[in-house]
């Protein structure tokens, strides 16, 4: 038996860590322990949405295939602004949205598959160091050492925070069944309780779905279970009458940016949520998750492969492979938050019956 030569500690299971789990068993001579303090399957406050370009993605990791015939597809976006008129969009451009629980359990899962060992319901304490020289990871189940570790665990991390450019949001959600009018696409509502972000309602069946709000918290304005009975009052109230509620409603932060700074460290990479690889306008980052950790692991075993250090100076270029990646799309989110705070997206909204409007607002939020 040949015993690795390298071992990984990925701390975090959630689509970045289990894509980067995969991409590192890429390389030989590479142990990878993907560690998540829950227990799969798990719940998560996300809409589930998985954008054109993350289906393109996850056919690049050989796993369109497994993810499309679970997702619900998604063929068309409804979108409001603040006046209340309603746009539907339909193209080529094909989504899909499928359970958190389920996405994150199916992409574990994959990694295990593919040569990692998973360990769920691990919590990490910390990460160990003698001086600047990394050793491994405290845990729950005790130490484990490491020659690098990758920090997946999403917006609270405690392992990667560092000064960066963004702004951290809130999402607060429930799930329904029997909602009246669903149809293959998502709905998107810029109303007033929450603008420039959004509500929304997103299908995950025929007969399931998850509704919720993205918003800027701010001191003294209405809380995340205010905003969110207000915009399913204003936007749901009637099609919501015979619905049925599913289990609690539950709420999170997003870490949002504009540009990926600071994802290295002395033996470490970020990705992820954990870097603030989150769109800036939408709150999506699943795409984001999955670029980033894919290209984490895919750097990691090119350093292991030609027998250089995991050191500072050896792992800083990560951050510009980060940029090159998603930087364009977190810029482009970046542009598309400014165009929300105005007046001229409803008057987008208002005319998009004419093609040029309809085909400006139909690759924004495709792109997005």
């Amino acid at each position: 038996m040949t015993i690795p030569q390298k071992r990984v500690v990925v701390i975090g299971a959630g689509p970045a860590g289990s894509a980067t789990a995969m991409s590192l068993q890429r390389f030989p001579g590479v142990e990878v322990l993907l560690l998540d303090r829950a227990t799969f399957p798990r719940r998560k406050a996300c809409g589930s949405g998985l954008s054109p370009w993350c289906l393109e993605l996850l056919d690049g990791m050989g796993l369109g295939s497994a993810v499309r015939r679970e997702a619900f597809p998604i063929g068309a976006a409804r979108i409001a602004g603040a006046r209340g008129e309603v746009l539907e969009l339909r193209s080529h451009y094909q989504a899909a949205v499928l359970l958190r629980a389920r996405f994150d359990e199916l992409l574990a899962h994959e990694a295990v598959r593919r040569g990692a060992r998973l360990r769920d319901g691990v919590r990490v304490r910390e990460i160990v160091r003698e001086g600047e020289k990394l050793i491994g990871v405290s845990t729950s189940d005790g130490d484990l050492e490491a020659d690098a570790v990758i920090v997946s665990n999403g917006a609270n991390t405690t392992f990667a925070r560092e000064p960066r450019p963004g702004r951290t949001l809130h999402t607060y959600m429930a799930w329904y069944e029997g909602v009246e009018g669903v149809i293959d696409a998502v709905e998107l509502y810029f109303d007033p309780v929450v603008k420039p972000y959004y509500g929304w309602l997103f299908p995950e069946s025929e007969s399931r779905v998850n509704i919720g709000v993205v918003f800027r918290p701010r001191s003294g304005e209405a809380n995340a279970r205010e905003r969110f009975d207000e915009f399913v009052h204003t936007r749901l109230r009637s099609r919501l009458q015979y619905a049925t509620r599913i289990g609690r409603p539950v709420g999170h932060p997003v870490a949002t940016s504009h540009r990926p700074t600071a994802l290295a460290q002395q033996g470490l990479l970020i990705a992820g949520e954990a870097g603030r690889l989150v769109d800036p306008a939408t709150a999506e980052g699943i795409h984001h998750s999955l670029a980033s950790g894919w290209v984490a692991g895919g750097y990691l075993g090119e350093l292991f492969e030609a027998r250089r250090t995991p050191s500072l100076d050896n792992l800083a270029p990560y951050t510009r492979r980060v940029r090159q990646a998603i930087g364009p799309r977190l810029i482009a989110g970046h542009s598309l938050l400014q165009l929300f705070k105005t007046p001229l997206f409803d008057w987008l909204i208002r005319f998009g019956s004419f093609g040029p409007v309809r085909s400006l607002l139909t690759r924004a939020l495709a792109n997005a």
